[in-house]
């Protein structure tokens, strides 16, 4: 909420309180989406043409310093903050956007050319350290979109530190990465449930407007891995020896463990709802035993899970991101390489009907509880 919408609503209260008005606070305009658009164009051109003068007075002095690139950087990411801290309009908030996303590459920038590229590049603790620093900027900086960045930023770092530690002496072997971001897609999807079911207690605490833009963070980034782990195949790893051929099981892995998290969800919200036993049993039964047919393919099961979570939070936008992860996997699944055509098709066909006798069994037991 913005520093205007609170002063008005604390003024509004205070009124009520004297008497003189009632009811609730009448409605803030908001600014159509063309001026809006115009506004944010503005401050994008404003930090252009700043990023022009300072790379014409400092970068090109500084080029082969990398340690004053990245003082540059830190000093360009304190003035952004600085400008979110005072507030203002839309043009003043993509102005800092901008010059905060120059200013964390310039400092990364800068600091791998002070430290040496290829072998900082290669070192899980620079990557943990990014994500570190990300993590920090997202709590500090008082803005949604910017935290959202963050939170994808130090992610991103996480999954890098994660790499590096499981590929060892083979920094380069990218095939890892489903194993990597296999462990990671569970972490995420148990991290966006744990806020869903925590959401009513976090806004009772003030703490809801600095969490959700990282939980939206969080699922983006889990379901993106998810995509990643179900798309990557590796049909000749056999020939690499027993290592390589372990490679595909991390879909399964990952799927299982997503696998869990939506099981454990599902009985959150069915204790919630004070459902009986028997749909209970029904439920976890039919989610198990969708999450095993579909264990191939974690960015499906994420990708329900996103559903769930969405229906439970009444977002859009997760509801957007979980269809979109559903239907992608679906494709990439079916495209990959590690199972063979015949099993793949069974399975999509098994977790067809076993969606349709679910939603059968579900209005029918509807249409005998309303009898």
């Amino acid at each position: 909420m913005s520093n205007v919408l609170q002063t008005e609503q604390r003024l509004w209260q205070q009124l009520a309180a004297r008497g003189e008005v009632q009811g609730e606070p009448p409605a803030h305009p908001h600014t159509p989406w063309a001026v809006r658009c115009l506004m944010g164009a503005a401050g994008w051109l404003g930090a252009l043409f700043f990023q022009f003068f300072l790379v014409g007075t400092v970068f090109v002095a500084a080029r082969e310093n990398g340690v004053a690139m990245a003082v540059t950087g830190l000093a360009m990411i304190a003035l952004a903050a600085l400008l979110y801290w005072r507030g203002g309009g839309i043009a003043a908030g993509q102005f800092a956007l901008a010059v905060s996303l120059s200013g964390q590459g310039m400092a990364v920038f800068g600091l791998t050319e002070a430290l040496g590229f290829t072998r900082v590049a290669e070192s899980a603790g620079f990557w943990a350290a990014l994500a570190l620093f990300e993590a920090a900027l997202a709590w500090l900086v008082p803005n949604r979109l910017h935290r959202l960045l963050c939170g994808l930023g130090a992610w991103i770092g996480l999954a890098g530190a994660v790499h590096l530690l499981m590929a060892g002496s083979k920094p380069e072997d990218w095939l890892l990465l489903t194993w990597s971001l296999g462990w990671l897609v569970p972490l995420g999807a148990a991290l966006a449930a744990g806020f869903t079911l925590a959401e009513a207690r976090l806004c009772a605490h003030g703490r809801h407007a600095v969490l959700e833009p990282l939980a939206d963070a969080t699922l983006l980034f889990t379901l993106a891995a998810a995509l990643v782990v179900t798309g990557m195949s590796h049909p000749l790893a056999w020939l690499d020896g027993p290592d390589a051929a372990r490679i595909p099981l991390a879909h399964w892995a990952a799927g299982g463990l997503v696998t869990v998290m939506l099981a454990g969800f599902a009985l959150a919200e069915c204790r919630r709802l004070a459902l009986g036993q028997a749909m209970q049993g029904a439920v976890l039964g039919g989610l198990v035993a969708f999450g095993a047919l579909m264990a191939a393919a974690p960015a499906v099961v994420a990708g329900v899970l996103a559903l769930g979570l969405a229906l439970r939070r009444a977002s859009m936008p997760w509801q957007g991101l979980g269809v979109a992860s559903i239907a992608i996997g679906f494709i990439w699944y079916y495209s990959a390489l590690h199972w063979t055509l015949l099993a793949k098709s069974a399975t999509l066909a098994a977790a067809g009907v076993l969606l349709l006798a679910g939603r059968h069994w579900l209005l029918h037991r509807a249409q005998m509880e309303a009898a």
